[in-house]
Order: C-alpha cells, then sequence, then structure tokens
C-alpha cells in the first residue's frame, strides 16, 4: 500500500485532546485518522472512490 503524506488544518484545542486520546490508547494519531476515514466512507456514496 501506497502512503500519502497530507497536510490539515485543525482546530489546536481538538488537535490536543485527539492527539491526547491517541497517545492513553497506544495509537498514532495518523492510523487512527486513516481508520476514521475508512470508517466514514465504507458505507456511503464515496465508497466507489475507494
Amino acid at each position: 500500500m501506497v502512503k500519502r503524506k497530507i497536510s490539515m488544518t485543525i482546530d489546536e484545542g481538538i488537535y490536543n485532546s485527539f492527539k491526547q486520546f491517541c497517545s492513553d490508547n497506544g495509537m498514532k494519531i495518523s492510523t487512527k485518522v486513516e481508520l476514521l476515514m475508512k470508517e466514514s466512507v465504507k458505507d456511503t456514496s464515496l465508497k466507489e472512490y475507494i
């Protein structure tokens, strides 16, 4: 699987909370974001693009 670097602008408070959540649960932010993205599109019309 090819990985792509991306850049995002996110509210600092949300980022800090999410970073802490990931740290507390032993996961990398990028891995969790990727899983959330997969879950978001798997049952939608965007599924055809994956």
